[in-house]
Formats: structure tokens, sequence, C-alpha cells
């Protein structure tokens, strides 16, 4: 029970921060959503995330590990898709110029987004469990 109510807070936590640092992902409303989207993303890591794992071993064992992401990113997408006040968005990022190193301005596609904001909650949520695992 514990560790169901620390995943829940967790992955609220990370979604919260996701959607403070990162523009591609949004999530319209207030804490009540934010809560029932880590609730709902915690139902899918335990029930989806192990089948998508099972389902996609073949594929995860022809690239050596390389293809599990690909996991994360499913089920963040199956939160988009069923809680529709949670959105991943294109975006425009401006660029930037530090010292002589440019990054130019570009246009970060959906699929980029959502890699980007999969990745944000995953670390997030990773670092936390690493944290209060000691």
């Amino acid at each position: 029970m514990r560790y169901l109510l620390k995943l829940f807070v967790f992955h609220a936590f990370a979604l919260w921060v996701t959607t403070e640092i990162y523009a591609g992902f949004v999530i319209r409303g207030g804490w009540q959503t934010i809560f029932f989207a880590g609730l709902i993303l915690t139902v899918l890591t335990l029930l989806v995330k192990p089948l998508l794992k099972i389902l996609f071993i073949p594929v995860n064992l022809l690239t050596f590990g390389l293809f599990s992401w690909i996991v994360n990113v499913l089920v963040l997408y199956m939160l988009t898709v069923i809680i529709n006040t949670v959105y991943v968005r294109p975006w425009i990022f401006m660029g930037f110029t530090f010292q002589g190193f440019v990054v130019p301005s570009t246009q970060i596609s959906y699929l980029a987004s959502l890699i980007g904001a999969t990745f944000i909650i995953t670390a997030i949520s990773n670092l936390l469990f690493e944290v209060t695992e000691s």
C-alpha cells in the first residue's frame, strides 16, 4: 500500500513539474486534474506497462533494450487519450545564444514533444524513487 501511495504522489508531482518547465506538456485545470492524472498514470503504469513490456520483448531483444523507452511514451500517450485535459502539443523552441554558441529556433513536432515530456516525467519519477530508497 505504501508503494502505491508513493507511486501516485511521485507521478502527480512529476506531472506538475513537467507542466511548469516544459512548454509542450499542458494540463488544463487545477490540482484536482493533476491528482486525477497522477492516479490514472499510476494505474496505467501498474496494469498496462507490464503488458506492453511483454508485447515488445522481441523488438527489445533485437535492439538490445534501446526500444524499451517506447513503452513509457505509449503509456503517456494513453494518458492523453484517456484524460482530455492533459495534452501534448507541438511548440516552437525560440533558440538561444551563449558566448558565440548559437542554437537556432526550431519547431518541435508532436512526437518529439511527447518523447520530451515522457523523458522528463520518467526522470523525475525515477529520481524521486532513488532518493527515497536510501
